[in-house]
C-alpha cells in the first residue's frame, strides 16, 4: 500500500475537476491521510530505534539515518525520534494520531513538553500520566498546534509552579547555521541568559562604536552586520586557534578564467555558490592558492609522497570531496580527516587520488568497522560498502 501511494502521480488528479464542496471535503480527508501516514512513520522510527537498524548503514543514531535516507532536516528528525520515544507512554495521543485525528505538529508540541523529568514531577504532585494524556489529547483533537502548545505549557506550569523545570534552566547554548538553495545562510540559536547578555554586549559595542549619521539600517540589520564584523575582526587578527595546521580563514574556490571574466561563479565550502563579483571583492585582500586541475576538472596531486597530507593535498581533496564521502553523511570538510584508501603502511601513497574525506565516526567505521569506500575512476563519485560487501544505497532518492 505504501509503495502504491509513493507511486501516485499528482498529474492524474486535477482539482479543477472538483466542485467547491468537493474541494472542501477533499482537503481535510487528505490531511487525515497524511496524519495517519505520519503516525505509521513514527511507529517505524520507534521500532527501528529499538532494533538499531541504522547501524547496518553505518549511522550512529536514528536521527542521522533519517536525515540521510529520508532527507529530513536535523530539527525534523529530532522531533520525529523524540515523538517515537515518548508516544508509547501516551496511548490516548498515540491512538488519536493513528486515527488521523491529530497531526504531527500536535504530537511534536505535546511530546516536547511532556519530558521524563516533568512526568516524574507530576507523579510526585499526584498528577497521573494517564490523566495528562487524556487532557492533552482532547486539546490536540479540537485545537490547532499553537493552542495545543499553550495547553501543554499550562500543564508544565501546573506540574512545576516554582519553575524548577523551566526550559531555560540549564539551557545549552545552541547555534545552527544552514545555507539555503537561494543563497542566504539562516541562523537559529538559543542561549542561556548570561550567554545571551554576553553576545548582546559585544554586538552593541560594534553596532554603536561607529554609526554614520545617515545610517538607515534596521536594528536587526545592524545586529547582523555587527555579528559578521566581529567574526571578520577575529579572523583578521589571527588570534583564533589554527584549524588542522592552518590559520582560520574564509576560503573561496573559483576557476581562474571565471575570476577574470564578467560572468561566472565561485564556491564557498559551507555557504555554496557566490557570484564572480563577490569573489573578486574577497580577492582584493586575500592570499591566492593555485590548484592545477586535469582535463576532467578534478584537482591534481599537490606535493610529494608523504604520510601526512600536506595542506596542499588536503586542499585539493576538499575541493573534490566537499564533505565526508561515506554514504549519507554530510559532515563538512572541517570536521573530516584525510583517509588513505590504501594505507601508506601497505604501500599507499599520500596523494589526492588515494585520499578521501571522512568524519571521525566514519573514519573509525572504515578502519575498525570494516566498512569500505571506493571512488569511481575519473570522477568525484564515492561508493560505500558494508563489511559483507553490499553497497549502501541512499533510499528515497527523487525520481
Amino acid at each position: 500500500m505504501l509503495q502504491q501511494i509513493a507511486e501516485l502521480d499528482p498529474r492524474d488528479f486535477d482539482p479543477a475537476d472538483l466542485a467547491d464542496e468537493q474541494l472542501r471535503e477533499t482537503m481535510p480527508l487528505t490531511q487525515v491521510a497524511i496524519n495517519r501516514l505520519s503516525a505509521v512513520l513514527t511507529r517505524c522510527v520507534a521500532a527501528g530505534g529499538d532494533r538499531q537498524v541504522h547501524a547496518a548503514d553505518g549511522m550512529g543514531t536514528m536521527k542521522t539515518w533519517l536525515t540521510a535516507h529520508c532527507r529530513l532536516s536535523g530539527a525534523e528528525a529530532t522531533a520525529l525520534v523524540r515523538a517515537a520515544c515518548r508516544l508509547p507512554s501516551m496511548p490516548e495521543l498515540q491512538a488519536a494520531y493513528a486515527a488521523g485525528a491529530v497531526g504531527s505538529a500536535h504530537v511534536q508540541m505535546v511530546t516536547a513538553a511532556v519530558t521524563p523529568a516533568r512526568i516524574a514531577a507530576a507523579a510526585d504532585a499526584g498528577i497521573d500520566l494517564a490523566t495528562t494524556d487524556q487532557v492533552l489529547t482532547e486539546a490536540a483533537r479540537v485545537l490547532g498546534p499553537e493552542d495545543t502548545a499553550k495547553a501543554a505549557r499550562r500543564w508544565v506550569a501546573g506540574v512545576d509552579p516554582d519553575g524548577l523545570l523551566d526550559d531555560s534552566a540549564g539551557l545549552p547554548r545552541v547555534l545552527r547555521m544552514a545555507s539555503s538553495s537561494g543563497g542566504p545562510v539562516y541562523l537559529t540559536r538559543h542561549l542561556d541568559p548570561v550567554g545571551g547578555e554576553t553576545v548582546h554586549a559585544a554586538l552593541e559595542a560594534v553596532m554603536n562604536g561607529y554609526r554614520p549619521a545617515d545610517d538607515r539600517r534596521s536594528h536587526a540589520e545592524r545586529q547582523g552586520d555587527a555579528l559578521v564584523e566581529l567574526c571578520r575582526q577575529a579572523l583578521a587578527g589571527g588570534s583564533l586557534p589554527t584549524v588542522r595546521g592552518e590559520r582560520a580563514q574564509v576560503r573561496v574556490s573559483m576557476d581562474l578564467q571565471a575570476l577574470s571574466a564578467e560572468r561566472g561563479f565561485a564556491e564557498l565550502p559551507f555557504a555554496g555558490p557566490i557570484t564572480a563579483e563577490t569573489a573578486r571583492r574577497l580577492a582584493c585582500d586575500a592570499s591566492v592558492v593555485r590548484i592545477v586541475t586535469g582535463p576532467s576538472g578534478l584537482p591534481l596531486d599537490v606535493g610529494r609522497e608523504q604520510r601526512t597530507a600536506s595542506a596542499g593535498i588536503r586542499r585539493a581533496i576538499e575541493v573534490r570531496d566537499v564533505h565526508c564521502v561515506f554514504a549519507g553523511c554530510r559532515a563538512p570538510a572541517a570536521w573530516c580527516d584525510v583517509h588513505h584508501v590504501i594505507h601508506w603502511a601497505f604501500g599507499g601513497v599520500t596523494s589526492r587520488d588515494n585520499g578521501a574525506l571522512l568524519c571521525e565516526r566514519h573514519h573509525t567505521a572504515v578502519h575498525e568497522g570494516r566498512f569500505s569506500i571506493a571512488r569511481a575512476p575519473g570522477t568525484a563519485v564515492w561508493h560505500t560498502f558494508r563489511p559483507d560487501g553490499t553497497e549502501i544505497l541512499i533510499r528515497g532518492k527523487s525520481p
